[in-house]
């Protein structure tokens, strides 16, 4: 079997499973109305990705973005007792054409499931390691640990550090930082739709709800986030 005939088998093999898993929502939630709106939310299964070869959290995709000596992995970690999704990031410091260094894991969600975002709080389990850190003229970030809303026109970083707090405004980029101690659990609420409120954007049709790690190359060296479950809540009526 050739690589290519085994790369048609993965996608085959990954269909199917995925498949299997629709069904099991059918069976256990009924309509599509209540399927959960986030996929594998603890992170508990992991599959290989038949494009790049690399491990991801099953029904989450993955995406690097590197220089030529910078190093980006993630992998299912035990930390604090918590079984998670681990982030790792190196930054070498070079001056190569790549500003950052980072990790995106993402799920996409359209038309209703959209709404039911915006009518719901999202709560995640995080563990940050490093502070965050920015430029103090322009206050553009050079790191990044947390949770990324992006809907192709419009951008929302929850930033998770210590010591951090407020909210700002880089042309369509809104950073809102949240303040999460070091090297310890924090279970953090956000409510997206009122940030689309307070920065005057209307609600999408679609947008990708990511998991983000990363440093510039002004902010060189190893960097990891932990990331336990994520929930979606209702708000009180």
């Amino acid at each position: 079997m050739n690589s290519m005939q085994r790369r048609s088998l993965g996608v085959l093999l990954l269909l199917v499973l995925s498949s299997i898993v629709a069904a099991k929502f059918q069976q256990d939630y009924g309509s599509a109305d209540d399927y959960p709106l986030i996929l594998n939310p603890k992170f508990k299964y992991f599959t290989r990705d038949p494009m790049t070869g690399e491990y991801k959290p099953f029904l989450w995709e993955a995406a690097y973005t590197k220089g030529p000596n910078d190093l980006t992995f993630l992998r299912h970690d035990l930390v604090g007792g918590r079984e998670c999704l681990g982030l790792h990031v190196y930054q070498d410091g070079a001056n190569d054409s790549y500003s950052w260094a980072t990790i995106h894991v993402k799920q996409t969600l359209r038309g209703e499931a959209v709404s039911r975002l915006f009518g719901s709080w999202i709560g995640i389990w995080a563990y940050p390691t490093f502070r965050f850190a920015q430029d103090p003229i322009s206050k553009e970030p050079w790191n990044v640990f947390g949770l990324e809303i992006n809907d192709g026109k419009h951008l929302i970083w929850f930033v998770f550090s210590d010591h951090a707090s407020g909210v700002y405004n880089l042309r369509n980029h809104r950073i809102v930082l949240v303040d999460a101690p070091l090297n310890q659990w924090s279970y953090i609420k956000m409510d997206v739709a009122s940030h689309y409120s307070e920065a005057g954007w209307e609600s999408p049709d679609d947008l990708s709800l990511i998991l983000i790690t990363g440093a510039t190359k002004m902010d060189p060296g190893n960097r990891a986030g932990f990331y336990g479950e994520i929930r979606v809540e209702g708000k009180a009526k």
